[in-house]
């Protein structure tokens, strides 16, 4: 085979490495940012239940605090009716003014004792989405820096093959090394194999010119097809 050939199969093989090195260190760094990604989701989860059981506790605040004004009211109206110096009629008023209060009161009572119930059970699920976090974090953290390994290795190859493709491509003469990454740019196997007579690349028949050109070995030969460079073995 023409040396030209086995230093652009070899050029061809370096930069085929480099491309699988370049795809492996963007899906490790995509894999990353998936962990990432979920783990914000459930630190929002966390968040959201911090953020219920604040407004629980609030609520439950508001209601108890309403209690408070409520009593209060209740006892300033019983004590115009203990002093006696309003009209029965305005004693009657007050009277149904006590038991409506009283009522408000009530309900506002039992809406306080579910929130403390609601705020003890929000309390018990943030600790346990909490501690389920603390641990998520603790293994995103470990995969991380897994993957960060993983990805520097990546690299310190990625960095070995450009110096190995480029000290191949310095023996490449100038003209056919512009002749290959021309094909480069628009195909991904710029050196191809005929077989069966036909172009590795594209497939289709080349001439018996091209086929005997070929086995000369005096030039570099080309597909009439698609313009890949042609070898065989």
């Amino acid at each position: 085979m023409k040396d030209e050939i086995r230093l652009l199969l070899d050029l061809q093989e370096a930069d085929r490495r480099g491309e699988e090195l370049d795809a492996r260190v963007e899906e490790l760094q995509a894999e990353r940012a998936r962990l990432e990604a979920r783990l914000a989701r459930e630190r929002d989860a966390v968040g959201e239940i911090r953020e219920d059981l604040e407004t629980l506790r609030r609520d439950s605040r508001d209601r108890n605090l309403s209690v408070d004004e409520l009593d209060l009211k209740i006892r300033g109206y019983r004590t115009q009716l203990e002093k006696g110096i309003i009209s029965f009629k305005e004693m009657e008023a007050l009277r149904m003014k006590i038991a409506q209060e009283h009522e408000h009161m009530n309900t506002l009572e039992d809406e306080a004792l579910r929130l403390m119930d609601e705020i003890e059970t929000a309390a018990v699920r943030l600790d346990e989405a909490g501690e389920k976090l603390a641990r998520r974090e603790e293994k995103l953290s470990a995969d991380c820096e897994a993957i960060d390994q993983r990805v520097a290795e990546a690299r310190k190859e990625i960095e070995a093959c450009r110096k190995e493709r480029d000290a191949i491509a310095a023996k490449v003469p100038e003209h056919l090394l512009s002749r290959y990454e021309h094909l480069r740019a628009e195909y991904v196997d710029p050196v191809v194999e005929v077989e069966d007579g036909s172009c590795g690349g594209c497939n289709l028949a080349v001439s018996g010119t091209t086929v005997d050109r070929i086995l000369t070995d005096l030039e570099v030969v080309s597909c009439e097809n698609c313009s890949r460079i042609l070898y065989m073995r």
